[in-house]
């Protein structure tokens, strides 16, 4: 064996040198290998011959979004350093289907931006102010420009922050008073709030003036009873979580109601506590249910499909496909991938509905499929 001595080792031989240990690394590990090992993937309905739901991953330290950043794989292999948790009380996501997902968490005060681009955690910019930024962020909606909107739930307002993470504007004061969930409306450009200390949906322009007031506290059609969070499909009607009425309510783009759907129950295709709801583009609305653990998928007209989930408490560990633990924001962004905050669990999951693009791109072997290890 040689060995080489140098005197002085520069940025580029450091880099070099690891490159060269990973790679020594990678080569012990393959020889050991068989040559066409099976990647397991998890589908709902189980045993389907027709899965529509897959189990992508679960996100909950900093090196879940570093995956792909150069010195990830060396410090992975070698355990060089610890993977950092990034939530203690994660409650909404918002996901902008180009490699940012955002996420607020009560807890720490503050939103967590995911940016599996850059692979790293970043966080909007803070003003000089301290009052011109958020104390209680919950609600979470990304604009087609980029921008992003959080409801502030103690402060009684709405922050716009631009693409680059700085705040733009705030609006709803003196007209909200418990905001949570928010949604954008594409089609009427406009945002939607779900205020349920008011017990009714405001709408504002896309620049914060408020247009018009949706309701009021009741349990007839239109009225609600704490709606907690809501979504638009790609017409742009309006999907409105009516929380303690156990409920999904329906209304077009004037403010008609339409339908409703949904009830209190632990049947398969009912809520006990529902918490979020995200409609995606391929026509299904997903609703958590944080009491049950699980989240339910209808269509748009209000029927049933499919229940997805059960009690699982991760203790640290990696994310448990069909495993929740009180489940609350969820959202569907333009790649039909499905985003469910797993409170307890102190993690983000994602899914993906197999769409004829995603499964022409990740066609599924019989040999990668398992059962989901919540179910076994």
């Amino acid at each position: 064996m040689t060995f080489i001595r140098a005197e002085k080792v520069g940025e580029s031989g450091l880099r070099t040198t690891s490159t060269i240990l990973v790679l020594l690394v990678i080569l012990l590990f393959s020889g050991c290998a068989p040559q066409k090992a099976s990647i397991q993937r998890y589908f709902w309905p189980v045993a389907s011959e027709h899965p529509k739901i897959e189990f992508v991953g679960a996100v909950s330290t900093d090196r879940d979004v570093r995956q792909g950043e150069e010195g990830w794989l060396m410090e992975t292999l070698l355990g060089i350093e610890e993977p950092e948790p990034i939530f203690v009380s994660p409650y909404d996501v918002a996901s902008d289907g180009k490699g940012r997902v955002y996420v607020s968490d009560i807890a720490q005060n503050d939103v967590m931006i995911l940016d599996f681009a850059a692979h790293k955690v970043r966080h909007f910019e803070r003003p000089d102010q301290d009052d011109l930024f958020f104390v209680s962020p919950m609600g979470l909606a990304v604009a087609p420009d980029g921008g992003v909107y959080v409801s502030d739930n103690v402060q009684g307002r709405i922050y716009l922050f631009d693409a680059q993470g700085r705040v733009k504007k705030i609006f709803g004061q003196n007209i909200l008073i418990r905001p949570t969930g928010l949604a954008f409306d594409t089609v009427g450009g406009r945002v939607y709030v779900a205020d349920p200390g008011l017990h009714q949906i405001v709408t504002f322009t896309a620049d914060g003036v408020w247009q018009k007031t949706l309701g009021k506290r009741g349990v007839a059609p239109g009225e609600f009873n704490y709606p907690l969070d809501l979504d638009v499909d790609v017409e742009g009607n309006l999907y409105v979580l009516d929380s303690m009425n156990a409920r999904v309510q329906v209304f077009d783009t004037e403010g008609s109601f339409l339908r409703s759907f949904g009830e209190r129950g632990t049947s398969l295709g009912s809520f006990q506590m529902a918490k979020g709801i995200a409609v995606d583009r391929s026509g299904h609305v997903y609703v958590t249910d944080a009491i049950g653990h699980r989240f339910v998928i209808f269509d748009l007209m209000g029927t049933h499909l499919m229940t997805l989930g059960g009690r699982t408490t991760t203790q640290g560990k990696l994310g448990v496909p069909g495993g929740f633990d009180m489940p609350k924001g969820v959202d569907a962004d333009g790649t039909d991938a499905i985003w469910v905050v797993d409170s307890l669990n102190r993690m983000a999951h994602r899914y993906q509905f197999l769409n004829e693009k995603y499964l022409q791109e990740h066609p599924i072997r019989p040999e990668d499929v398992v059962l989901p290890e919540a179910l076994q």
